[in-house]
């Protein structure tokens, strides 16, 4: 998307000013923070000027009627042709200043100010901006993408995670949104629906979900513990989880980020909260595993025992090797270590190894 050629929006909204009574146009360089990119309440311009605050309003209801009833108007239409274009790639709506900050970047507008360009836009109809509500932050939207659709395609997406009852990716949920919305949805607009969404919250891994969710708003490290373990899927060390908790980055727009997601966490605080939680199980000196793998608590020799006990057969130290390593972490050498214990375990031949006569199973 090219430069406009025309004044930079700042010089152009100050302009469609000039027209105005002085006092007028004061009060509208203050309510949209023309200058200071700091727009002020009614009620703050109202002490300035000693007038009620709903005179302050009709002041800049009829000015705002002079402006775009003004000839000035047509030197604004190229910009508005812009960000019109812009507004319908991403699918016909998107978040309040998240929508500004893009059309700032995308038209090379760096030296006018968000205030500025938002006070554009609402000069005319085609662009909606919506307030934020209970259920969704504030967004702008096309006309042409009326609110009620807006809405509709929100409670069906709300539908969606309550009936999934698990987190799903955007993939996941473009998806099936195509099937049950509209086969025009796009990856693009479908993330912007999301973060828009209150009852939304995503993770540092991408996945979304209701925000009631551990997996969205984890209660503490222990939570976000399993689901760092889980996407690694491989057992760490304590101060490997706690390193990597604390270098999370927001992964998308921190409106839908839980806060709990960037805390800071301490080596120790780790240890502590996985070691008595049921869904991890200490594999090694520090490293934790996830009882969903497999992986079973207690000394190595407690799992060869238990290895043994389930074959109901003598197995060769490799075939030991092998399936202890599946369920703890442990280096070969400890495993074999841990098999020359005559109290636990009896050699068979030269290559077979069973459990010792008190727990004796059948031999080869």
């Amino acid at each position: 998307m090219s430069k406009l050629n025309l004044p930079e929006p700042q010089d152009l909204a100050l302009s469609l000013l000039k027209n105005l009574p002085e006092r007028n146009q004061e009060i509208l360089k203050r309510r949209y923070g023309l200058i200071d990119n700091h727009p002020q309440t009614l009620e703050a311009i109202g002490k300035t000027y000693q007038i009620t605050r709903e005179r302050v309003r009709q002041i800049v209801e009829a000015s705002l009627k002079i402006i775009k009833n003004s000839p000035q108007m047509s030197a604004v239409t190229p910009f508005w042709s812009q960000a019109k274009n812009l507004l319908r790639q991403l699918g016909g709506l998107e978040e309040e200043n998240d929508f500004l900050v893009l059309l700032q970047k995308k038209l090379e507008l760096e030296k006018s100010t968000l205030s500025t360009l938002k006070f554009l836009l609402l000069l005319n109809p085609e662009f909606c901006l919506e307030n934020e509500d209970d259920n969704l932050f504030a967004y702008w939207h096309l006309k042409e993408l009326s609110r009620n659709q807006i809405q509709a395609t929100v409670k069906k997406l709300e539908e969606f995670f309550k009936k999934q009852k698990q987190v799903a990716t955007p993939q996941e949920i473009l998806s099936w949104a195509k099937q049950n919305i509209s086969s025009d949805l796009t990856e693009d607009t479908i993330r912007i629906y999301l973060k828009l969404m209150k009852t939304i919250g995503v993770n540092p891994f991408g996945e979304y979900g209701l925000r009631n969710w551990s997996k969205i708003e984890p209660a503490g490290a222990r939570d976000r513990a399993y689901l760092l373990l889980s996407h690694e899927k491989k057992p760490l060390h304590f101060t490997e989880i706690a390193k990597s908790l604390n270098e999370q980055k927001e992964v998308a727009s921190p409106l839908i980020l839980s806060r709990s997601w960037l805390k800071k966490v301490e080596v120790q605080t780790v240890h502590n909260e996985l070691i008595k939680d049921p869904r991890f199980v200490l594999i090694g000196r520090g490293i934790y595993a996830l009882r969903d793998w497999g992986y079973e608590p207690g000394k190595v020799a407690d799992v060869i025992k238990e290895v043994l006990k389930e074959a109901k057969k003598p197995l060769t130290q490799e075939e030991i090797i092998q399936e202890v390593q599946k369920r703890r972490f442990a280096k070969p050498n400890t495993i074999i270590l841990n098999l020359h214990n005559k109290k636990l375990f009896k050699k068979v031949d030269e290559k077979h190894y069973t459990l010792a006569r008190e727990e004796k199973i059948l031999e080869v």
